[in-house]
């Protein structure tokens, strides 16, 4: 390789991952939205069944790229299926989030624990909360508006904590599947 570190992957690689996993979270996320249909019980109910599987694949994604820009390679592609879908209320934050993911990455690193709960809470947490958000703005939910500032704080602490243990979950996903020798 022409990279400084014989351990990085190629710029080529990493887009090729990135784009794996990114398709891999968008099917499952479009696979729970669509098989519970919890976006017609509650406005809440929805981000956080997609802060599951969808966001341990996306975790699980960076860590394995395990490089500068897999942040921004991931939440670029990843804003793009949903852009293309039609779903803006979910492509802007995840472009947004994965800016600060890749600054996350940048100084605490991409596969220690500390770091992979950090930026997994953080991307979680903020996806579930600017996504409702910018659905209420963009689409005008037909539901009454929740304005009450004890729900919004109660379901946005459940968010992160949520997002942290899909953390804690592709950490130990990940760290076997290096012990495994799946991964370098």
């Amino acid at each position: 390789m022409n990279d400084k570190s014989s351990d990085q992957i190629s710029v080529k690689k990493a887009l090729v991952y990135a784009a794996v996993f990114s398709v891999a979270s968008y099917v499952v996320a479009a696979g729970l939205a669509l098989s519970t249909s919890l976006f017609a019980v509650n406005i809440f109910a929805d981000p956080i069944l997609n802060l599951t599987v969808p966001l341990i694949l996306l975790s699980i994604g960076i860590q394995v790229i395990n490089r500068k820009l897999g942040p921004i390679f991931i939440g670029l592609i990843n804003a793009g299926l949903y852009a293309i879908s039609f779903l803006p209320f979910i492509a802007i934050p995840l472009t947004i989030i994965a800016l600060i993911v890749e600054g996350i990455t940048r100084v605490m690193g991409y596969r220690s624990l500390k770091a992979v709960i950090t930026y997994t809470t953080i991307a979680g947490g903020l996806e579930g909360i600017l996504s409702t958000l910018l659905a209420l703005y963009m689409v005008k939910v037909p539901a009454p508006i929740i304005t009450s500032l004890y729900i919004w704080t109660g379901v946005s602490v459940g968010m992160f904590a949520e997002s942290a243990l899909m953390g804690l979950i592709s950490f130990y996903i990940v760290s076997y599947l290096i012990r495994a020798g799946v991964i370098k």
